[in-house]
């Protein structure tokens, strides 16, 4: 036979399409063409009309139950199409992705609902996230059209050939036992004779009489005592009357003589139906031109209100050909004896479509399939898209003039609407209705007036459904509608929907009360990643298909631009209604009411932890005062006097009375010897308008985060870090994102660096790492990939270097345009107490932490700024190398104490004052006083009350395994505090 066109519901590599390949190579048919539909209507649409040869359509899977929607169109277009086989096809689903992505890429799989339940344990243990898509094959097709190489498709294996994907894993479902069984349908019916040799089957659909008691069983009796068995039996509500009465083509066929006759010709048997009836599909492991099959039909039919046969086919086979071998003809469908065959108006339309998007197409599809001529234009090439489905396609606008037009289509986004409209030619518009589609009407109704000629009709309307709800057909539908300039009867063309007339002012109104509350919050539910859970409510089931349903939109853009709209239209404002909300939530459980006479703090403030350094330093004061002689190696201060030069030129600031205001950002002076500073010894070239002169380091890091980070944004640190509780001020942030240090930079990646900061403290606080050129160069290549982050390079102890020099990060290639440098006097020029430090980076990001400092502390202390700059001068070279050399000799000694403890375990620091050992084996252990460390804080506190060493524990720092002690002290002190830590140790028994 020639090569025979085959429909299904799909897209190209769907697995509708890989069971009509097999079923039809089954039969002898090696090359089909394969033709893909919208929906399933569309597929029998086409095949009655004679569109396609044959059909092939899921009725039922082992796992996900029947299909029900084929066979109710199987009803309705029952006489019109006929049953001439069935395929069994084991649905083997296979995880795709695009060429070169390997399986450890892959974060999320999308496909449709069924699918992903099917794979659920699959994707659980990988680790990937599941994603609604509209089908199996459209998932595989979506993922090379948006070019998505951390998403897979879990679709057919022939849906990798298709689309040119590559397959990462095969038979990925969970249960082996997933056959899916589909009918291969014909608008001929097998011809007499041409089952035999099969084991053939029989599917019949009936109504009982609904007032007899026992009336199901009295219908399967009739079947067993013939010995007829039965592999299916299923029953589903209808509406009563005629079974097939419908939209479809045996619609027409009423009561009456008109009805008989129709029955007649079709085989269905008509008695008036109650209100409400159940019919019942059943599936009969004969063939109906049997005796036995014969006269159990008789029999059924004499209990039922409605009757029909479905079909005969072979089981599990398909018959394309007559018993005398001679080729199979299609035939015309049978003539109804009156029954009129009508899918549409009978005024057939020219229906121009502009703006060829999904829902330009899902229009397309539905004026084709009720038999009006289509034609499309757009500013993309759809020229394929739309031969496939039988829309002509116009490339220049222009040309739709010439085509004389009915009804126009609108169907463009609300984005380039007036400029669409504009740019149509004048000749198109002037006898044609023009229909708009818009979410929003009374922007398009206003545009529309405004814009199209006085001779133009104009139609405003929203379909209440889209592509997804209305893939199996409009019929009954609600679509919203306002004659803006139309005749009373213009909104007949929408044909087959449920027509409601509504102003486009009164329509806006209702949709932002509406339609934007359910947009907005299935957006913001979406930003939350609900899963399915076991245990789920169905409240919660209805949040997560809230989320399915706005999960898609066509873009942010445009879902701002349509509430905006509906913001102005209505006059609702909803970020009123969230503020009120969130408070209320912050409110409730927060700090407890302040006690009578005394001040309530904020939330943010009773939420704050507070410095770890700080509290054990303020422990220790406290015992200092009692009497205790406490050793603090908490705070990180030399012990040593700045230059004495920055000493002379405070004195010098304070006899020539140069205490007053400075510039906000600092003295001209200060800046500009940091800048040559900066470019003598680093070679970094800064201007003094790129430098911000602050009360120490900690507030320049304070301003870098409030000027740049936006509320409920991300900081990203490696840890061990420097205590971040001083970065989420006043909300300025929101999670705080760790990458442990051991596998820094290599597990640096998209998932950490989705904020805006990242922020780099090198040496380190509290480790006193010194991160080499290379690691930097790490860290700098995998920020090149993620061009939002701008660096924070807190380098405050960049003096302080043993075996390798400091390397500035802003002074590697591409880190320059996006490194804030953070420096300052505390640290390398001993100057603690005259709290001095700044912070130099890009114009924009400078500018903007000014303007935080304007609003803060103004500028820093004269007098110390004054000191600043004979501190740039004297705080390097001798002095430096000096106090250096002083810090490695501490250094030494401390690591070598530590390192003779038992249990504990130090790495060599090669920067700044501190080290931070292991002292995690002591938790867990009791003193003879009955204490019990357990943890970093609880070992701290044992030490200084039982040994009065003032240590910081690691918790602090994301380190809960260790302990801060700064060595930045005499060598007296030192030793006598070793000698006190070893002796704390030594008393907590195992």
């Amino acid at each position: 036979m020639s090569q025979p066109t085959v429909g299904f519901q799909g897209v190209p590599g769907a697995y509708s399409e890989s069971a009509s390949i097999e079923a039809f190579a089954a039969a002898g048919v090696d090359e089909i063409q394969a033709r893909g539909f919208h929906t399933f209507e569309d597929v029998f649409v086409a095949l009655s009309k004679g569109a396609i040869d044959y059909a092939v359509l899921p009725v039922e899977n082992t796992l996900g139950g029947s299909i029900h929607v084929n066979y109710d169109l199987l009803l309705r277009f029952h006489g019109a199409v006929h049953i001439l086989g069935e395929y069994t096809l084991r649905v083997r689903h296979t995880l795709l992705a695009l060429p070169g992505v390997q399986l450890n890429d892959i974060k999320k799989a999308m496909s449709h609902p069924q699918a992903l339940a099917q794979t659920e344990s699959y994707l659980r243990t990988a680790g990937i996230a599941p994603l609604v898509g509209y089908d199996t094959a459209g998932s595989a097709e979506l993922v090379v059209q948006q070019g998505l190489r951390d998403t897979a498709a879990i679709a057919s294996i022939h849906a990798a050939k298709v689309h040119g994907l590559e397959v990462l894993d095969y038979g990925i479902e969970d249960d082996p036992n997933n056959f899916t069984r589909f009918l291969i349908l014909s608008r001929a019916a097998p011809p007499p004779g041409a089952l035999l040799g099969f084991a053939a089957k029989t599917s019949v659909v009936f109504t009982p009489h609904r007032d007899e008691a026992g009336v199901l069983f009295k219908a399967m009796s009739v079947f067993a005592v013939r010995d007829i068995n039965l592999s299916k039996i299923e029953s589903r509500p209808h509406k009563p009357g005629v079974l097939g009465a419908g939209a479809g083509p045996a619609a027409g066929a009423s009561g009456g003589a008109e009805a008989r006759r129709a029955s007649a010709a079709n085989g269905t048997a008509v008695v008036p139906a109650a209100s409400f009836e159940y019919t019942f599909y059943v599936d009969l492991l004969v063939g109906v031109e049997e005796d036995g099959t014969q006269n159990a039909l008789r029999h059924l039919r004499e209990m039922c209100s409605s009757f029909s046969v479905l079909g005969c086919y072979p089981q599990n086979g398909l018959v394309l050909r007559p018993a005398d071998g001679s080729p199979q003809t299609d035939a015309s469908p049978p003539a109804s004896s009156g029954a009129r065959v009508s899918h549409g108006p009978a005024t057939r339309l020219r229906v121009g479509i502009v703006g060829f998007g999904t829902f330009g197409q899902f229009l397309a599809r539905r004026w084709v399939g009720r038999g009006h001529a289509v034609f499309a234009h757009s500013r993309g090439d759809y020229a394929k898209t739309a031969a496939g489905m039988g829309v002509a396609w116009v490339p220049d606008a222009a040309a739709l003039s010439e085509l004389s037009v009915d009804v126009l289509f609108v169907a463009t986004s609300i984005l380039s609407f007036e400029k669409v409209l504009r740019a149509l030619p004048a000749p198109l518009l002037e006898k044609a209705l023009v229909v708009d589609v818009l979410s929003v009407k009374a922007h398009a109704k206003q545009t529309m007036l405004a814009v199209l000629p006085p001779t133009a009709d104009v139609l405003c309307t929203h379909p209440m459904f889209g592509p997804d709800s209305g893939r199996h057909g409009w019929q009954g539908l609600p679509c919203v509608y306002d004659q803006a300039r139309a005749a009373p009867d213009a909104a007949d063309c929408r044909g087959g929907c449920q027509m409601v007339k509504l102003s486009c002012e009164r329509h806006d109104a209702l949709a932002a009360a509406s339609q934007f509350v359910t947009h907005l919050t299935g957006r913001l539910l979406s930003k939350l990643q609900l899963q399915p859970s076991p245990i789920a409510t169905q409240g919660f089931k209805a949040l997560l298909q809230l989320v399915d349903n706005t999960r898609a939109p066509p873009s942010f853009g445009l879902f701002c631009a349509r509430e905006r709209r509906l913001f102005t239209a209505a006059g609702v404002w909803t970020g009123a209604a969230f503020s009120e909300l969130r408070r209320e939530i912050l409110d409730f459980g927060a700090a407890p009411p302040a006690p009578a006479g005394e001040i309530a703090i904020s939330r943010t403030v009773a939420a704050m932890p507070a410095s770890a350094t700080v509290a054990i330093s303020d422990l220790a004061i406290e015992l200092k005062r009692q009497g205790k002689p406490v050793i603090s190696l908490s705070v990180g201060e030399p012990d040593f006097s700045p230059p004495p030069e920055v000493m002379e030129a405070a004195h010098e600031a304070l006899r020539e009375g140069k205490v007053k205001y400075t510039a906000l950002a600092g003295s001209h002076e200060l800046r500009s010897a940091v800048c040559d500073d900066l470019l003598r010894r680093k070679g970094l070239k800064y201007e003094p308008s790129q430098v911000v002169c602050c009360c120490g380091a900690k507030q320049a890091i304070l301003q870098a985060v409030l000027a740049l980070c936006n509320p409920g944004g991300d900081v990203t640190a490696p840890t061990p870090r420097c205590d971040m509780s001083r970065t989420r001020p006043l909300d300025a942030t929101g999670d705080e994102i760790i990458v442990p240090t051991p596998y820094w930079p290599s597990h640096l990646g998209t998932a950490q660096l989705r904020g805006a900061m990242l922020i780099l403290c090198n040496p380190s606080n509290p480790t006193g790492a010194l991160l080499p050129r290379a690691a930097l160069e790490g860290v700098a290549a995998v920020l090149r990939r993620h061009p939002q982050v701008v660096v924070l390079a807190d380098e405050i102890y960049e003096l302080i270097a043993y075996d390798e020099p400091h390397v500035a990060f802003a002074t590697l290639e591409g880190m320059y345009e996006r490194t804030l440098t953070v420096n300052g006097f505390s640290k390398g020029a001993a100057m603690t107490g005259f709290r001095l430090g700044y912070v130099c980076g890009p114009h924009g990001a400078i500018k903007a932490m000014a303007k935080v400092q304007g609003n803060n502390t103004s500028c820093p202390s004269s007098i110390a700024q004054h000191a600043g700059v004979a501190a740039v001068t004297h705080a390097h070279g001798a002095f430096a190398e000096a106090a250096t050399a002083n810090f490695r000799r501490k250094r030494d000694y401390v690591v070598g104490r530590l390192r003779g403890m038992a249990g504990v375990s130090c790495p060599v620091p090669q920067g700044a004052f501190y080290v931070f050992p292991t002292v995690s084996a002591f938790y867990g252990r009791t003193a003879p006083s009955g204490a019990a460390p357990h943890d970093s804080t609880s070992l701290c506190d044992y030490l200084l009350r039982e040994e009065h060493l003032a240590l910081v524990p690691g918790a602090g720092f994301g380190a809960p395994g260790c302990v801060r002690i700064s060595y930045a002290t005499s060598m007296e002190a030192l030793q006598e505090a070793m000698d006190r830590m070893e002796r704390g140790l030594a008393k907590l028994c195992k």
